[in-house]
């Protein structure tokens, strides 16, 4: 029995350094090298494994899950693109399997959650820093990248300024969960809150501003908190002081965005749309939208549907994507997956003991459906990071509920009518 519970412990908290240190990862927005990315698949691998041998987790959703794979692989086999979609697609699709088992697993315990969300924290604050001492001494702080010439969009170390989105994803489940002490706990949410979006405005990436507020307004909605506790100072203050001193050209961008003809995502989703006709049903193979929008280039088509030449490896919307690479039926398979994960954050809101985390579940997947429209891609680290944590805790919240109320149920049955 002890050998049994010293496994089962053993199995959350190698899946917790896994996860952890892949969201460490994050604020350096750079591939994994290989030996890095294989050991940390490989933790996850004997993470999940553990406790399926001697765990108490019960991973949900996993025939789903299991059926997207088997669609990814078969679009990749299929795919006129075979080569690079089994190159390119198959570690995103490993890391969003094994991350969303390993998530629940955690979530399970926590303690071991409490550690992840320490590490969230973490990339969060170091993220700011880099960005900040790259604006403030020419290089960033990590890599000692330097600043751009024109010095009007701060990466920091990340190699795009849209990378640093992680942040927005992320924030609600940094902020959840913590007990309330006073004032303090406002006064911790509103600084980490403004340092974020800090950040966020010395990169001018409107998409990840965009969704720092859609993050707070479903976090404070759903968590019946005063609407100042946080969402409102974040787009009052963050706007004024992004206005006033045009941080991250905060105007130019924001005049950009009035000037919808000049996008070039309207000429990539006309590409993507033409792709997903060609091969409706399975699509034309994981994460080779880089090789889709070269073959259009071939082809002679109107002004204004090009794109720059290596310009768009991915099509910057998620549910067109899906439907470009997987298909129809990959695109129903992924949408049934995240309208079953919703519902577990939803049954999550029922009890005291699980709302914080549900509520920062479902702002997070909120926002991450938002950036999804104009950003974001299954083919990126980062967004498969995110996206397979959010679920996998959303889902444990779920089943915590489902099983305090079966507990609860036994118990009455047990006990008899009064």
């Amino acid at each position: 029995m002890s050998m049994t519970l010293n496994a089962s412990r053993l199995s959350v908290w190698v899946c917790m350094l896994a996860l952890a240190a892949c969201v460490l990862w994050l604020p350096l927005g750079r591939p994994t090298s290989w030996w890095i990315s294989n050991g940390v698949i490989a933790l996850l691998v004997s993470g999940v494994l553990l406790n399926r041998a001697f765990g108490t987790c019960t991973i949900r959703h996993v025939p789903l899950l299991l059926a997207f794979s088997a669609v990814s692989l078969i679009s990749a086999w299929q795919s006129p693109y075979a080569k690079s979609a089994f190159e390119r697609g198959s570690g995103s699709l490993l890391l969003l399997t094994m991350g969303f088992a390993a998530a629940q697993v955690v979530a399970r315990d926590r303690v071991a959650l409490r550690g992840l969300q320490w590490a969230i924290c973490t990339a969060i604050v170091a993220c700011t820093a880099d960005i900040a001492w790259q604006y403030a001494s020419g290089h960033s702080l990590f890599l000692g990248v330097p600043a751009p010439a024109d010095r009007w969009r701060f990466t920091g170390s990340l190699p795009n300024p849209n990378e640093v989105g992680f942040v927005s994803l992320l924030l609600p489940l940094a902020l959840a969960g913590a007990p309330t002490r006073g004032g303090r706990q406002l006064w911790s949410e509103v600084l980490l809150a403004l340092t974020s979006a800090f950040g966020v405005l010395l990169t001018g990436s409107r998409t990840t501003l965009g969704g720092l507020f859609i993050g707070a307004c479903a976090g404070s909605w759903l968590g019946r908190r005063v609407f100042l506790r946080w969402s409102a100072v974040i787009l009052l203050a963050v706007g004024l002081v992004a206005w006033a001193g045009d941080l991250g050209s905060f105007r130019k961008r924001l005049l950009e965005t009035t000037q919808p003809q000049n996008e070039m995502r309207l000429q990539t989703w006309r590409i993507g749309l033409d792709a997903f006709l060609e091969r409706p049903w399975l699509g034309q193979g994981p994460a080779v939208f880089f090789e889709v929008n070269e073959a259009s280039r071939a082809q002679n088509r109107p002004d204004g549907w090009e794109t720059p030449p290596g310009g768009m490896p991915w099509v910057h919307n998620v549910a067109l994507e899906l439907l470009v690479e997987r298909g129809v039926v990959g695109f129903l398979l992924f949408t049934l997956l995240g309208w079953r994960v919703m519902r577990d954050a939803q049954r999550g809101l029922s009890s005291p003991s699980t709302r914080p985390w549900s509520v920062a579940c479902i702002a997070s997947l909120t926002t991450f459906a938002a950036m999804s429209m104009l950003d974001l891609t299954l083919l990126k680290e980062w967004c498969v990071i995110c996206l397979a944590i959010t679920a996998g805790v959303a889902c444990q919240m779920g089943a915590a509920c489902d099983e305090a109320g079966m507990q609860a149920r036994e118990t009455q049955a047990t006990q008899g009518p009064p």
